[in-house]
């Protein structure tokens, strides 16, 4: 029994205490591991990568749409007036026509206070 106490005082030696070089043992096997350089995927949680992948697909996928995709040019009064039809919306927009002077819109304004 005594011989079966001295082997698990041992081994209780060796498992709980360290010896005088363990620290050293430490160190150098942490000087000979590559460093870790953190990347934004690593940061970012597992359940997060795909969302954020797909979004910034989607953000190059409208990019280009926009780049492919010829906008059509706004056109101005003088344009208006060069084409050979007008749409009643735009001639309504770019010309006077059935529209009242400032003034008479400013008395329609002032005349129902007046009548209260």
């Amino acid at each position: 029994m005594n011989q079966l106490r001295r082997f698990f005082e041992s081994e209780k030696k060796r498992v709980f205490e360290p010896d005088v070089y363990f620290t050293d043992r430490v160190m150098a096997r942490l000087n000979e591991a590559p460093a870790w350089e953190y990347g934004i995927w690593e940061i970012t949680p597992r359940s997060m990568r795909p969302v954020l992948g797909m979004a910034l697909a989607l953000i190059v996928c409208f990019f280009f749409v926009e780049l492919l995709i010829p906008q059509m040019p706004q056109y101005g009064v003088v344009e208006l007036f060069l084409e050979p039809e007008q749409s009643a919306a735009d001639s309504f927009v770019f010309n006077d026509t059935g529209v009242p002077a400032r003034e008479v819109v400013l008395q329609q304004m002032i005349a129902p206070e007046e009548q209260k």
